[in-house]
């Protein structure tokens, strides 16, 4: 439970908290007895995302939830942020980490009742690679798939150390269900909710909005603590808070995301709601740089920037004081082997006066902003996405930092898609983004996967083309030794540091909030909080 009210307190004092909504989007449900006459455990969850289909792999929402309720994957990541053993009870690696064997669960069933095989992994893994696009890197990486008795092998055509981390997030499919399917996205049969996880699909209304789930009695892990298991599509955070803080639901859920500061203060008035926190994994709120072109291709001049900014000021305003200011390694201490030797980032305007002063950018003329080589008023190209309010309003505050050190900015504000186009263009000087937890382990590892210039899609900046960069991620996806990832994820922290091509503006603590009498459970922030496959195995109703 969150131990420091005050601040929280002090957010509601303020008036910070949101206007709640006045009508309810669901309602609650009686629970009813068991045969036996034991009182039948229901856990009821909110949620905004747009769930619009129970196919999980036309529905992408629909495809993280499954992840936690109706579907196992080989691995999982623990909350301690290591690999953890799930359907596949151990694994061993090539030295070259070019193959990599799992030992697959004996215990394990299809909700149908059929056993749970090897044959269904190797299948498993053939099947996103042929018909998955999100999962077509397996074309170029994985070049055989067998399996032999509880075994499954798989033959890599080059070393990818990160495989393991990768494999978090592919859930085992039936193969008697699938693969006489040859366009999932439009398999639309009763069949498709068939997995192995700890709840079994019951049924889902698109007009009302709701998912039920019920227990697997036969879960290889144990019966879950919870006998049903409702998830309520809620079409706005308004709504959903005002059923929580009423009792009509339990608690909250949002891959990736955080549980809004402003709403909390309502939810501490009801005095029905408790809290748990955990540093968010990802970083909601961080500046890119164009490396290429432009005044911020000096490092002093990137150097001064990140020394203009007030982070605990950002902290304060829009994370309500939970949150720390980041170190120059880009990703917060709760990642693997993060490396807690890199300086924390520093407001400090004097130091950042003197590094433009160094890198020869004066205001000749005296009217407050400096000049580039040519005399010409520097003019800071700041790329923000207009569908976002956070950053529409940072941008407003990265401006007004930079003209006190005699930087202009201009503020170009574009939707999502435009934004897209605009960063991979590099058209811009600076650019606000957001890093997700699971974005944040991808590639090398430790925010790589948004910075190496060799990388594509719709949210990295691929900016930074340094060799000796590019050389610490080849180096790290080629070994699956221990010892040796752990020496080049500190390296790669050490080279993020050194060149700067992003900045964390802040890091958070994410808040789940819950009823009150709900115990036992296990927080895992990549997986959605107190809401995860961990949790289902302890958590306890009041």
């Amino acid at each position: 439970m969150i131990g420091n009210w005050k601040k929280f307190k002090k957010v509601w004092l303020l008036g910070l908290a949101a206007v709640i909504s006045l009508s309810l989007f669901a309602a609650c449900e009686q629970i009813t007895p068991n045969a036996d006459n034991t009182e039948i455990v229901t856990l009821k969850v909110g949620s905004t995302k747009p769930f619009k289909t129970a196919n999980r792999f036309s529905d992408y929402w629909y495809g993280v939830l499954t992840n936690l309720t109706t579907h196992d994957s080989l691995i999982r990541l623990g909350d301690d942020m290591s690999v953890k053993p799930w359907l596949a009870k151990s694994w061993t690696v090539s030295d070259d980490a070019m193959t990599f064997v799992f030992t697959i669960v004996d215990n394990a069933y299809w909700h149908d009742g059929t056993k749970l095989t090897a044959e269904d992994v190797a299948f498993s893994v053939e099947y996103y690679r042929d018909y998955i696009a999100s999962a077509s890197w397996m074309k170029d990486v994985i070049e055989d798939v067998s399996f032999s008795g509880d075994t499954v092998t798989l033959s890599l055509s080059r070393p990818y150390g990160n495989l393991l981390t990768e494999f978090m997030t592919y859930s085992v499919v039936p193969k008697h269900i699938w693969q006489d399917v040859d366009d999932p996205l439009k398999y639309n049969q009763p069949d498709m909710t068939v997995g192995s996880g700890p709840f079994v699909f019951e049924s889902f209304d698109l007009a009302s909005g709701k998912f039920i789930f019920k227990a697997n009695e036969d879960y290889f892990q144990g019966k879950p603590t919870v006998d049903r298991l409702e998830v309520d599509i809620y079409q706005n955070m308004d709504a959903l808070v005002l059923s929580l803080a009423n009792g009509d639901i339990d608690t909250w859920w949002d891959y990736s995301g955080t549980f809004p500061y402003t709403s909390i203060p309502a939810l501490i008035k009801s005095g029905k709601v408790d809290f748990e926190t955990s540093t968010y994994l990802g970083v909601p709120s961080a500046l890119g740089f164009n490396l290429e072109d432009g005044p911020a291709s000096d490092i002093n001049v990137r150097k001064a920037i990140a020394a203009a900014i007030n982070y605990q000021q950002i902290i304060e305003y829009f994370y309500a004081g939970y949150g720390s200011v980041p170190t120059t390694g880009f990703v917060p201490p709760t990642h693997p082997n993060y490396n807690a030797n890199l300086p924390s980032l520093a407001y400090n305007p004097a130091e950042a006066n003197a590094l433009l002063d160094a890198a020869g950018l004066m205001d000749t003329d005296g009217d407050g902003i400096r000049e580039d080589a040519s005399g010409q008023n520097i003019s800071l190209r700041l790329l923000a996405r207009s569908d976002q309010s956070t950053n529409m309003r940072l941008a407003e505050i990265l401006r007004d930092a930079l003209s006190e050190i005699g930087l202009g900015v201009e503020i170009r504000a574009l939707d999502l898609s435009a934004w897209a186009s605009v960063k991979d263009a590099l058209d811009y000087n600076m650019v606000l983004f957001g890093a997700t937890p699971w974005g944040t382990l991808m590639h090398a590892g430790h925010g790589s996967g948004y910075f190496d210039s060799r990388r594509t899609g719709q949210g990295v900046l691929h900016n930074l083309d340094v060799a000796e960069y590019l050389a610490a991620c080849d180096a790290r996806l080629a070994t699956a030794d221990p010892a040796q990832q752990a020496i080049l994820d500190l390296r790669i922290q050490e080279l993020t540091a050194e060149y700067l091509p992003g900045i964390a503006l802040a890091w958070t603590e994410s808040v789940y909030p819950y009823q009150q009498g709900w115990s036992g459970w296990v927080i895992d922030s990549i997986y959605g909080g107190v809401f995860n496959g961990f949790s289902f195995l302890s958590v306890r109703s009041p």
